[in-house]
């Protein structure tokens, strides 16, 4: 089989992530990959299997007139000459131009939706990309039933949901007898994450917790403010923003709790890390239910009200002081290792391209 990609590009991101471990996984079974990527240089961050082909079309987008009609020019011909079996895309505006793209070449479509649906694409020409997508796609694969509950009952019954994949190889245990006296967090520095809101809800709580530290991992273009914010609440030592770290799980795998702090989420893939390794995590009730896919609060994990700091610093004060709940809540985390498992998900998406090119039995 032969599957054709179409992203931004394969630098650092949530969806770039689950492109790589998807393809490498199908790599496994034989399928050859292509991907074309089309706002970078053809590289990626993550590893690619050596079957995995990535090309771009930057160039010829920086010079075209109309970078759309460039990218629909370049997709059209990789899928006229290779003839892949299914075109994906994960991008709204990048699964329309692969729409209009291969239109008359009979080859199934799939868009997967990574975020909240109401709270992205809403511009004019969002909405257009999206009445597109809508109407020319076989498949619609959501990362939760809250996000599939956000499109038409005509759009649900050609979609499914399906997790992200986590590649657990190498991966840490949380480890409750070595514990640092640190809460941490992961994500882009950005509104969405809503950062603001920890520090805040820690700064509620950091009298009664002296000993312990918030380490914010992650960056983005509220680093300033958020460092100012910091320097407001006298908590220089005690708030870090360390940037982006390779390799974080082997920085937080540690720590005594995860905190997930976002308004809203596709699926948090901070959040399945962090549960995978058995750290005991609070999450905000992110829109469209992201926390609540992944989490069963009170058991594998506490999910509180979004933008409410008193119950977000409640939920980490009594996290931190029952350490014998926390290590049960933990361990229940570390379960869902089983439901996200890479070889799982990614035989799930190869059983949906078979369905959607009427080919099941295929290898």
């Amino acid at each position: 089989m032969k599957c054709l990609f179409v992203s931004a590009g394969m630098l650092y991101g949530g969806a770039e992530r689950v492109t790589s471990i998807l393809v490498n996984e199908w790599a496994k079974k034989g399928c050859k990959t292509k991907i074309l990527v089309t706002r970078t240089e053809p590289i990626s961050k993550y590893p690619l299997d050596q079957s995995v082909n990535v090309i771009s079309c930057l160039e010829e987008v920086k010079i075209a007139p109309v970078g759309q009609l460039a990218i629909m020019k370049k997709i059209r011909e990789i899928c006229k000459k290779w003839k892949p079996d299914v075109v994906i895309s994960f991008y709204n505006d990048l699964c329309a131009l692969s729409a209009l793209a291969i239109k008359g070449l009979h080859i199934p479509l799939i868009y997967s939706e990574r975020n909240d649906p109401n709270r992205t694409n809403q511009r004019q020409s969002d909405r257009l990309y999206r009445k597109i997508v809508e109407k020319n796609t076989d498949k619609i694969v959501f990362q939760t039933t809250g996000a599939q509950q956000c499109y038409s009952r005509k759009i649900q019954k050609k979609s499914t949901v399906i997790l992200n994949p986590l590649d657990t190889t190498g991966f840490p245990i949380h480890n409750f007898l070595c514990e640092k006296k640190e809460i941490v967090s992961i994500g882009r520095l950005e509104s969405q994450k809503n950062q603001k809101l920890l520090i805040k809800a820690f700064s509620l709580i950091a009298e009664e917790l002296p000993d312990y530290s918030l380490v914010i991992y992650g960056e983005g273009s509220l680093r300033e403010y958020l460092e100012n914010y910091i320097k407001s609440k006298n908590l220089e030592d005690r708030v870090l923003l360390p940037g982006v770290k390779e390799n974080v799980q082997e920085y937080i795998k540690d720590a005594s709790l995860f905190v997930l702090s976002s308004d809203y989420e596709g699926i948090p893939n901070a959040l399945i890390e962090a549960m995978a390794i058995g750290l005991p995590c609070v999450s905000t009730d992110c829109s469209p239910g992201g926390a609540r896919e992944l989490i069963n609060s009170g058991k594998n994990g506490v999910i509180v009200e979004c933008g409410n700091a008193e119950a977000l610093a409640n939920a980490i004060s009594e996290s931190i002081r029952d350490r014998e709940k926390a290590a049960l809540i933990g361990k229940q985390a570390e379960l869902l290792r089983r439901r996200v498992d890479k070889e799982c998900i990614a035989e799930k998406w190869l059983k949906l391209i078979k369905n959607c090119r009427g080919k099941e039995n295929e290898i």
